[in-house]
């Protein structure tokens, strides 16, 4: 077999396993998209404000955004 012909051995194959994937979520996938146009109808909550929180609360708050950013200050990215 010439590298030509392998090559497009190798495509059909990698097609026909992208197929059975396709063909394999094809019902999650439905489920996840009407998930995501329910949601889209769904009104935002107001957030809380900082100064609402609890003191574990905000210690929570502070802890997560030093995990994530290195800093516990909001406007660190």
């Amino acid at each position: 077999m010439d590298v030509s012909a392998y090559m497009i051995a190798a495509a059909a194959a990698q097609m026909a396993r992208d197929d059975a994937a396709t063909a394999a979520f094809a019902a999650l996938d439905a489920r996840n998209q009407a998930a995501l146009e329910q949601a889209a109808d769904l009104p935002e909550a107001d957030l809380p404000s900082f100064d609402t929180l609890t003191t574990e609360e905000q210690a929570l708050v502070h802890r997560v955004l030093a995990s994530a950013l290195g800093s516990d200050a909001a406007s660190v990215a």
